[in-house]
């Protein structure tokens, strides 16, 4: 198994997790609350951070650090 597939794994499982325990949660909330997609506000203007060349690996760490995602 390539570490693609592993990284990729344990971010579905952990969504799996998060989904289960915030069910009001809409899916588009749970990306950027657990650190998936990165948005910022800029004045006036929301940026969303698109990940699509982003490693899972890279995905994963930030999720990690994700206060939401693993209590500290």
């Amino acid at each position: 198994m390539n570490q693609n597939f592993r990284y990729n794994q344990a971010i579905v499982d952990k969504l799996q997790e998060l989904i289960k325990k915030y069910p009001d949660l809409r899916f588009g909330q749970i990306l950027v609350d657990f650190g998936i997609i990165k948005c910022e506000q800029k004045g006036d203007i929301l940026v969303i951070d698109d990940p699509f060349y982003e490693e899972s690996e890279t995905t994963w760490k930030r999720m990690l650090d994700n206060k939401f995602c693993f209590k500290k």
